[in-house]
C-alpha cells in the first residue's frame, strides 16, 4: 500500500507490533518493517543430500512476531525437521518484495498479509490460488474469514488472527467509557482524539465505520462524502496523527491523546502491561482486522509451505497465539479460556455483524481519499 502520511505529528514515531488489520491486523496493521530474516534452527529431517529442507515466512515485527516463532514456528520445526527461516516487517514491506519476485522465485514460501495487501497482491498476479483440500483444518476454519481472502471465486488465504477495531482510551482521563463511533466526536475529547490517517489499516477501518453509519457503503461517493463532512468535526480537536501500531501506543502512554480508534487485541495488551487502558466494542458495530497466510507464486517449496499452513490453522496450536495477542483465531474449534471469552468478542456470530472494509472499492481511491484527510487536518 502506498503510504501518503499527515503532515505533522506531537511525537516522533515510536516502534510497535502489528496486532489483523490486519488488520487485522488486525493486516492490516502496521509494524515497522525490519528487513531482517531469522534463522530459528532445526537441523533433522530434510531433502536430498542430508541437508534440512527449508522454507521462509513471514511475520509481523515485535511481540507479535516472536508469539509467533513460539507458537508454530519452533513446534513445526520440532515435529517435521523442516526448518523456517522468519523474516520480521510488516505486510507492506512483503508486497513490495513479491512486487520484485514478479512471481518468479519468490523470496517467501508463506506471506502474512493484511487484506488491503492482498487485494493488491491477487491483482498483481503474486500470490497462488490455495488448494484447500489439502489442508485438513480447513473446514474449522471460520467461514466468514476465508470468504474475505475469496477473490473471483479463489481462496487465497487461511486466517490467523481477527481483531475488532473499536475504540481505544485513557481510563484515568475518560471515567465514563464511550459507547460508539460518534462519542469520538464528543467535544469534551476536543484536543485529546489521536487520529491514524486512511494509508494505516486503523485509519481506513476507523473511515469504514463513519461511512456505513445508517447503512452507507464506500462504493457511494455521496455516502463518501458525507462521512468527510462528518470527519471535518475533528478539525482542532486531533492531537496526533499516528500512522503505526507503536505511534498510537506512545500517544496514548504520554498523554497527547486520549482516545482513538484501534484494535481490542492492542488495548487489552496494553492493559495487561498495567497501562491505565479500557476499550470500547461500538455499539453500532466494530470493523473487522485480519491477518492471513498465503502462498506466494514462484514459491520453490509449496510442499513445505502447505504443511506449515496445515499446522498454523490448528487449534491446538492457534489457542495460545490468539490468548497471548488478544485476538481471536481463526479456527473455530479453539476452546478458549474462560478469562479470554470473558475479554474478547470473537467467532462466527461476531464476525458476520462486522462491518468490513471494501477493499475493492478502496484500494483504487486511497490516495485521492487521504489527500482530502490532508485537506481537513492541515
Amino acid at each position: 500500500m502506498t503510504s501518503v502520511l499527515p503532515h505533522r505529528s506531537r511525537r516522533p514515531r515510536g516502534r510497535g507490533y502489528l496486532p489483523v488489520v490486519v488488520s487485522a491486523g488486525t493486516a492490516t496493521v502496521l509494524a515497522v518493517a525490519t528487513g531482517c530474516s531469522v534463522d530459528t534452527g532445526g537441523d533433522s529431517g530434510g531433502s536430498s543430500g542430508g541437508k534440512a529442507e527449508q522454507i521462509t515466512v513471514t511475520a509481523f515485527a515485535g511481540e507479535w512476531g516472536e508469539l509467533f516463532k513460539k507458537s508454530f514456528v519452533k513446534p513445526f520445526e520440532k515435529d517435521t525437521g523442516i526448518k523456517v527461516n522468519v523474516v520480521y516487517g510488516a505486510d507492506s514491506g512483503f508486497l513490495t518484495k513479491l512486487r520484485a519476485a514478479g512471481g518468479k522465485d519468490a523470496p517467501f514460501d508463506v506471506v502474512a498479509l493484511t487484506p488491503g495487501s492482498l487485494h493488491q497482491a491477487v491483482g498483481g498476479d503474486l500470490l497462488q490460488p490455495l488448494k484447500t483440500a489439502d489442508l485438513s483444518h480447513w473446514k474449522q476454519l471460520d467461514p466468514v474469514l476465508t470468504k474475505q481472502s475469496t477473490i473471483g471465486g479463489s481462496a487465497y488465504g487461511v486466517p490467523l488472527t481477527t481483531g475488532s477495531n473499536g475504540l481505544l482510551y485513557r481510563t484515568d482521563k475518560i471515567k465514563q467509557a464511550p459507547e460508539d463511533w460518534t462519542d469520538i466526536f464528543d467535544k469534551k475529547y476536543c484536543g485529546h482524539v489521536a487520529l491514524p490517517p486512511l494509508t494505516y489499516n486503523a485509519g481506513l477501518e476507523f473511515f469504514s465505520a463513519l461511512v456505513s453509519q445508517g447503512g452507507g457503503k464506500l462504493s457511494n461517493p455521496a455516502d463518501v462524502d458525507k462521512a468527510f463532512d462528518k470527519l471535518a468535526e475533528l478539525k482542532g480537536c486531533v492531537s496526533a496523527y499516528p500512522a503505526d501500531a507503536g505511534s498510537v501506543s506512545t500517544v496514548l502512554q504520554n498523554g497527547d491523546a486520549w482516545i482513538a480508534p484501534f484494535w481490542d487485541g492492542r488495548a487489552f495488551a496494553m492493559e495487561k502491561e498495567g497501562q491505565p487502558i479500557g476499550f470500547t466494542y461500538p455499539a453500532s458495530g466494530a470493523v473487522g482486522a485480519l491477518t492471513s497466510y498465503y502462498v506466494p507464486k514462484g514459491s520453490q517449496h509449496s510442499e513445505a509451505a502447505y504443511k506449515f499452513l496445515d499446522y498454523l490453522s490448528s487449534a491446538q496450536h492457534q489457542k495460545p497465539f490468539a490468548e497471548g495477542t488478544f485476538y481471536g483465531g481463526g479456527n473455530d474449534s479453539i476452546d478458549y479460556s474462560p478469562a479470554f471469552k470473558d475479554k474478547v468478542k470473537y467467532g462466527e456470530a461476531v464476525y458476520k455483524k462486522f462491518t468490513w472494509v471494501d477493499y475493492k472499492t478502496a484500494t483504487p481511491k486511497l490516495n485521492e481519499w487521504q489527500q482530502r484527510w490532508n485537506q481537513i487536518f492541515k
